[in-house]
């Protein structure tokens, strides 16, 4: 597996794509928690068990999209772990979980390359070692997959280290490489599935940025907005720009003959997404407050 070095973190992607866990009624929460229950099962089975250190709910949406749409025969079961050890939780897996399972342990490996990389911390390093067994399965099974994971790191890594805002080529960069992740199979499916996941993919990515804005100006970090902040623009003002790219990917969404899980996933596409972003206007509003 080629180390790559490249400067965006993988995990921007992780804790956006999250369900709005008020708005879920208590069969949505079983339905969600046995979802990722059964993902980290897959994982420590396929791999190893600190390789469940990767999990996380934002590829249980990606899970549940694929299942909902292929509708695969699902393996359900109750299991003790670490976590809950006090009483048995259920969970369930299908052929979906295993390729969810491989592109989650791949991007955490593909991450704590780019800290080693980056910081030469043995600790990310040992934990990239102890993950590669994910990334290696993806390139085996799932080349295509694999291939724009690499190639699209390496152009954001370029666009980054050249040091120019460019928003626009940024999100679109990671908008490609989710639209792939999107496609299990190339079937009829398949263009409706990456439109999706590239609007999401750019969202997310914006979405990243104007989150961390402030924070990567005090650190001097590189930050795609940055050209924009410049001229005053605040949290608040990239609202409508988010809002055009969630739009594009629920469109695409909206396409897929879903009917399981069909509710769930609309609370994650339509409300949950805007978790974060509403807890950094809740942030700027504050400080500016404090600023009066």
């Amino acid at each position: 597996m080629e180390i790559l070095r490249f400067r965006t973190a993988v995990y921007l992607l992780f804790g956006y794509v999250i369900a709005n866990w008020t708005e879920l009624t208590d069969e949505q929460k079983l339905r969600y928690r046995s979802c990722y229950c059964g993902l980290c099962r897959r994982i420590k089975a396929n791999f190893t068990s600190a390789s469940r250190i990767s999990l996380n709910y934002d590829m249980t949406f990606l899970l549940l999209l694929l299942n909902s749409l292929y509708e695969p025969p699902e393996t359900a079961g109750e299991t003790r772990c670490a976590a809950h050890w006090a009483r048995p939780h259920a969970d369930w897996y299908s052929d979906v979980t295993d390729y969810c399972a491989a592109v989650n342990v791949a991007l955490a490996c593909y991450n704590a390359l780019d800290d080693w990389n980056d910081d030469r911390s043995l600790p990310r390093l040992a934990l990239s070692r102890a993950l590669r067994p994910g990334a290696l399965s993806l390139e085996r099974t799932c080349p295509r997959q694999a291939g724009a994971i690499t190639s699209c790191l390496r152009e954001l890594s370029a666009l980054e280290a050249s040091g120019k805002p460019d928003p626009d080529a940024a999100c679109n960069c990671f908008g490609a490489l989710m639209g792939e992740i999107f496609v299990w199979k190339d079937d009829r499916w398949a263009p409706t599935l990456r439109a999706c996941g590239q609007a999401l993919g750019r969202f997310v990515y914006m979405l990243d940025a104007v989150c961390d804005l402030e924070r990567d100006r005090a650190r001097g970090r590189y930050n795609p907005l940055s050209g924009l902040a410049a001229s005053g623009r605040g949290v608040r003002d990239f609202q409508d720009d988010l809002a055009v790219l969630i739009g594009e990917s629920t469109a695409a969404f909206e396409k897929l003959p879903l009917v399981q899980d069909a509710g769930l996933l609309r609370n994650i596409l339509y409300s949950g997404v805007w978790t974060r972003y509403e807890q950094a206007l809740a942030k700027e509003s504050k400080k500016k407050e404090g600023s009066l």
